[in-house]
C-alpha cells in the first residue's frame, strides 16, 4: 500500500509538472501573438498618420494605445485601431490622442467594439461640420449628446452616429443644435425608424420643407410658417 502510494504521489508529481509547463507554453504562445498583433495595428496606424516608427509622434500614439490597453477593459490592440479610424479623418497625433480616452469611454459604456465606434464617431463629427478642437471640447459635448441618445431613447449610440452620417449635413446647413437634432432623430427611434434609415428618413423631410414649390412648400404657406 505504502509503495502504491509513493508511485502515486510522484505520478501526481510529474503530471502537475507537465500541466504547468503547458500552461507556460501557452502563455508565452498567446504573449508573442499578443505582441505580433498590436505591433501590426500600430504600424498601419503610423502609415495611415504619415509618421515613422520610432519618431516621437509614434511615441505618443504608441504610449497612449498602451497606457488605454493597461487602464481599461479594451486591448492597446483595439486601441491602436481606433487611434488609426482618427487619422483617416485627418485627426493629427494631438488630437488623436486626446480623443482616445472620450471614445473608448463610450465604446465601453455601449458595449461597442472600439474600432467601430472610433471610425462612426469620426465620420458622423465630420458629417455635422463638428471640429475636433485641441482642448477635445466639442468631441466632449458631441459624445455626452450620444450617450444621452443611447441611454433616453430607443436606439444605441452607434444607431445614432450612422443616422447622423446621412443627415448631419442638413443639420449643419440649417445650424440645428446638436442637442435638438438628437431629440428629433430619438423621437423617429422610439418610433421604430433608427440608424440610416431615420438619417435618411430626416433628410427627405429637411429637404422638402425647404422647398419654394410643391406640396410641402403650399402646406408651409397655408400654415402660415417659414
Amino acid at each position: 500500500f505504502n509503495s502504491l502510494q509513493n508511485l502515486a504521489k510522484r505520478a501526481a508529481v510529474g503530471i502537475g509538472a507537465a500541466f504547468a509547463a503547458v500552461k507556460v507554453k501557452d502563455f508565452v504562445g498567446d504573449s508573442i501573438n499578443t505582441y505580433k498583433n498590436y505591433e501590426q495595428s500600430m504600424a498601419q496606424t503610423a502609415a495611415t498618420a504619415g509618421i515613422q516608427k520610432g519618431s516621437a509622434e509614434y511615441e505618443k500614439l504608441n504610449e497612449a494605445a498602451r497606457a488605454a490597453g493597461k487602464a481599461t477593459s479594451k486591448t492597446a490592440a483595439e486601441a491602436a485601431d481606433a487611434l488609426g479610424y482618427m487619422a483617416l479623418a485627418g485627426w493629427n497625433v494631438k488630437q488623436s490622442t486626446a480623443a482616445l480616452m472620450p471614445v473608448l469611454r463610450l465604446s465601453e459604456g455601449t458595449q461597442a467594439d472600439l474600432a467601430t465606434t472610433s471610425d462612426l464617431v469620426t465620420d458622423s463629427m465630420s458629417a455635422l461640420g463638428i471640429k475636433m478642437d485641441s482642448e477635445g471640447k466639442n468631441l466632449t459635448r458631441y459624445l455626452d449628446v450620444i450617450a444621452a441618445a443611447n441611454n433616453k431613447s430607443n436606439q444605441t449610440a452607434m444607431q445614432a452616429m450612422e443616422a447622423y452620417i446621412s443627415v448631419g449635413g442638413t443639420f449643419e446647413s440649417l445650424n440645428t443644435p446638436i442637442e435638438e437634432s438628437a431629440a428629433l432623430l430619438g423621437v423617429l427611434a422610439n418610433r421604430g425608424t433608427k440608424a440610416s434609415e431615420a438619417g435618411t428618413s430626416m433628410n427627405s423631410i429637411l429637404i422638402n420643407l425647404k422647398k419654394k414649390s410643391g406640396e410641402s412648400a403650399k402646406a408651409m404657406k397655408a400654415l402660415n410658417l417659414s
